[in-house]
């Protein structure tokens, strides 16, 4: 009871160990990958070469039609044995050693024989113009027999005849002829490396060439893809690179790499090499990964802080050569509350890469394109003062917020009237540091500033407005007043003044304002004169009408009656005049003469130049 437990116990150990010495016994000359790949061969014999230096043919015992059964007992044995190895390890390691017992029996007894040769062989005097070469049964992968025959003596760029008899009657049973290298099983090369290439923002894949002889006559294949894509593949010859074509973004990309001979012809390729994995890029655009520096002695980056990642690598580089390494971005207290930040040279474009691991697993790898440091300048927000002037004029002044840069920066300054929404903004070229703005009286303005660079010799983006400045111009009232005042005392002054100091300029201003009266008396007499001449008979301008008679015109002159010292009635009387020799005088009123008073003086009679007809007044009163 004691021995089948023990037995039981040591089941594993003992199943391992006769694994570990069948694999270490049995070396198959013939694997099951050389089969995949040859597997496009229909050819029989089968043949390749794994380094050019040695020719290994084989073809199956069902290929030639000959009977197996004897072989394939061999195989129910193994399973059998292998079934038994569950109930007693050493039966199965007795199994094993039969197993090669026959697998020896089996080279012994092969009943076919093996021959090659090769054609133009000149340089190589005295050779049999064909071999026999030692033929092994191999039973192995997928428990296939085959007839394996492996020589050293291989000859390159050389046509190989191949043929296979029957021993016992010596029939060709199969022949080909073939150039060796191109069936040749070439390894894969060696150190493949994913490269990003910012000059021209594709991977670049790099390897080194299997160590071989000639193996600049080999060419490649690489393959990638993703897990949302199908096989993509691109050949590669004479070269030790190749540049990948545009991928997808945010995607977990796989690539491997496999060598070929090249020909004309088509040649075998080899097995693939291990799988690279790498994440293809995405721009910074995309999650808003961006990169500046606000005083030249730092370089700041920054991304969207939504996203919903556990885990973030920074990385950056100088230069833009494959020689370059990427360093990490070490996170620090920055104004700006940058993520990461590192220092700028002025002599290489410097590039970012930023790696994210969400929290669902995923990971995804973001570029931000190489830059100069005087291309990514984002300037502080300049601090903006204000100074009222007279006449409601506003001062504005301000310093560069770079110092050193003072001559490449431009301003904006936008202002709002009453708390309104909408803004009005001013432009102020490079190199100016002051304004004036007019206001409008009794209106409140809110006020605001920022910087940028010039985009010529140095270029970025705009900075951040400033804080918000208010003032409020004064009303109009409170001046009106004033220069009311001192206008109307200016005024009287200088008419005060003007007699003084132009006298002749005075008088004739006063002449031009006051026009001296007309004399009443003197513009009557003419008035009366121009009439008696235009009534001469002689006169040009008299003429008689001739349909009906014109109406008399008198000038009546009233006289008033007033009173002398004495008591007199004195009367001013008016008379009616007259030319002496109008001859209608039918057409004169019928007035009755006045009555003169005979106490007239002699200085009151009237005057002698008037006619008999003319009246005057009779009496004036003496003032």
């Amino acid at each position: 009871m004691s021995g089948t437990m023990r037995r039981r116990h040591l089941l594993p150990f003992t199943l391992c160990t006769f694994f570990i010495s069948l694999c270490s016994a049995v070396k198959y000359k013939v694997t099951e990958e050389d089969l995949i790949l040859l597997s496009g061969d229909h050819d029989v014999p089968h043949c390749f070469s794994r380094n050019l230096e040695s020719v290994i043919c084989y073809w199956g015992a069902e290929e030639l039609l000959t009977d197996a059964e004897e072989l394939l007992t061999d195989a129910e044995e193994l399973l059998t044995d292998a079934e038994e190895l569950l109930t007693d390890a050493e039966e199965l390691l007795t199994d094993a050693e039969e197993l090669l017992t026959d697998a020896d029996a089996g080279r012994e007894d092969a009943p076919y024989r093996f021959y090659y040769s090769y054609d133009k062989l000149v340089f190589i005097p005295h050779r049999e113009s064909e071999k026999d070469c030692e033929l092994s049964v191999q039973t192995g992968p997928g428990r296939r027999t085959l007839y394996v025959c492996e020589d050293d003596e291989v000859v390159l760029f050389n046509d190989l005849n191949v043929c296979v008899k029957d021993k016992m009657t010596n029939q060709t049973l199969r022949s080909r002829t073939f150039e060796l290298e191109l069936f040749a099983i070439l390894p894969p090369p060696q150190d493949i490396k994913v490269v990003w290439e910012e000059s021209t923002e594709r991977f670049r894949v790099t390897w080194k060439p299997p160590d071989m002889d000639m193996n600049f006559m080999f060419k490649y294949e690489v393959q990638f893809w993703s897990t949302e894509e199908q096989h993509e593949s691109v050949i590669a010859e004479e070269m030790k690179e190749v540049l990948l074509p545009q991928l997808r973004p945010v995607h977990l990309y796989h690539l491997r790499v496999r060598t070929s001979w090249k020909a004309e012809k088509p040649s075998l390729w080899g097995p693939w090499s291990e799988a690279v994995t790498f994440n293809s890029l995405e721009f910074a655009e995309n999650i808003g990964l961006h990169c500046f520096t606000s005083d030249l002695s730092q370089v700041c980056c920054k991304w969207d802080e939504k996203m919903d990642a556990s885990f973030f690598q920074v990385h950056y580089k100088y230069g833009q050569e494959s020689t370059s390494t990427w360093q990490p971005c070490e996170g620090s207290a920055h104004p700006r509350d940058c993520h990461c930040v590192f220092p700028p040279r002025n002599d290489r474009s410097m590039s970012v890469t930023l790696k994210v691991t969400y929290v669902d697993g995923k990971e995804g790898l973001y570029y931000h394109k190489p830059f100069w440091i005087n291309h990514v300048v984002l300037p502080p927000a300049p601090e903006l003062h204000i100074h009222r002037l007279p006449g409601n004029t506003l001062a504005l002044n301000w310093t560069s917020p770079i110092p050193s840069l003072g001559k490449h920066l431009i301003y904006q300054i936008r202002f709002s009237i009453d708390n309104e929404k909408s803004w009005t903004t001013l432009q102020v070229p490079s190199g100016v540091n002051s304004k004036l703005m007019s206001m409008v009286s009794d209106t409140s303005y809110t006020l605001q500033i920022r910087a940028s660079p010039n985009q010529e010799e140095i270029q970025g983006s705009w900075s951040q407005w400033s804080a918000r400045v208010s003032t409020k111009s004064p009303s109009s009232i409170a001046w009106v007043t004033p220069v009311i005042i001192i206008s109307i005392l200016i005024f009287l002054a200088a008419v005060l003044c003007l007699p003084c100091v132009f006298p002749s300029l005075y008088r004739k201003l006063k002449d031009k304002l006051w026009p001296p009266l007309p004399n009443l008396h003197r513009v009557l007499d003419t008035f009366l004169a121009e009439i008696q001449k235009q009534y001469q008979p002689d006169s040009t301008l008299y003429e008689k009408p001739l349909e009906e008679a014109a109406q008399p015109s008198c000038l009546e002159i009233l006289c008033e009656l007033t009173l002398t010292s004495e008591g007199q009635q004195v009367s001013r009387d008016y008379v009616q005049l007259a030319p002496l020799s109008y001859q209608n005088e039918e057409y004169w009123p019928n007035l009755e003469p006045l009555e003169v008073n005979p106490d007239l003086s002699a200085h009151n009679q009237p005057p002698r130049g008037l006619t008999n007809k003319t009246y005057l007044p009779s009496a004036w009163s003496s003032l």
